[in-house]
C-alpha cells in the first residue's frame, strides 16, 4: 500500500509539473497572439494611411487627323480615386512621390496613321504607333511603363500631327494609372 502511495506521489508531481509547463506555453502563446493582433492593428492603420492613387478613362470620342501634336483629354472617367486625373486637361498629376503604372491603349479604325505617345513631363517615355494601308481594317494597340514620379508631376498621352485615334461608346482608347508604392 505504502509502494502504491508513493507512486500515486510521483504522479501527481509530474502532473504538477506538466501543468506548469502547459502554463508556461499557453502564457507564451498569449503574449504571442498579442503581439500579432498589435501587428494587424498596426498594418490596417498604415493601409488606411497609405496614399489611393488610380484612375482610368477612354476618350469617348475620335481624335484627329490634326495639324499639330494634341495632348489627348480623356473624358469619360470610369474612376479617379484620388482626383489626380484631369479629364479636363488630360493630365495626369502625381499627388504624392512614388512609384507608378502607367497603361494605354490607342484603336485605330480607318486608314488613318495611328501614334499616340506617353510623356512625363514632356519627355517622351513610350509610344503606339500603326501605319494603316487602305486595305487595314481595325487595329489596337498598347504600351505601359513603371515610372517614379516627385509630387507635381505631370503624366500625358499626345496625338502625333497628322494621326488619328478612334473611340465611342464602346471605350476602345483608354489610358490608365496607379499608385504602386508611395
Amino acid at each position: 500500500m505504502e509502494a502504491t502511495l508513493t507512486a500515486s506521489e510521483c504522479q501527481v508531481e509530474e502532473q504538477k509539473d506538466l501543468l506548469l509547463s502547459l502554463r508556461a506555453t499557453v502564457e507564451k502563446q498569449s503574449s504571442a497572439l498579442q503581439e500579432l493582433r498589435a501587428t494587424v492593428e498596426e498594418l490596417k492603420r498604415e493601409n488606411r494611411e497609405r496614399p489611393k492613387v488610380a484612375f482610368s478613362a477612354s476618350l469617348s470620342e475620335t481624335k484627329g487627323p490634326y495639324n499639330t501634336d494634341i495632348t489627348l483629354v480623356y473624358k469619360h472617367v470610369f474612376t479617379n480615386t484620388g482626383n489626380a486625373y484631369s479629364p479636363v486637361t488630360g493630365i495626369f498629376k502625381a499627388p504624392v512621390s512614388g512609384i507608378y503604372y502607367f497603361r494605354y491603349t490607342a484603336f485605330g479604325f480607318t486608314s488613318k496613321h495611328r501614334r499616340v505617345s506617353l510623356y512625363k513631363g514632356g519627355q517622351l517615355m513610350v509610344t503606339v504607333t500603326d501605319h494603316s494601308t487602305p486595305h487595314d481594317g481595325e487595329d489596337s494597340g498598347s504600351n505601359g511603363v513603371t515610372l517614379q514620379l516627385k509630387e507635381g508631376e505631370e503624366v500625358y498621352t499626345r496625338l502625333k500631327a497628322e494621326h488619328q485615334v478612334y473611340d465611342d461608346g464602346a471605350h476602345h482608347t483608354t489610358f490608365t494609372g496607379f499608385l504602386i508604392c508611395a
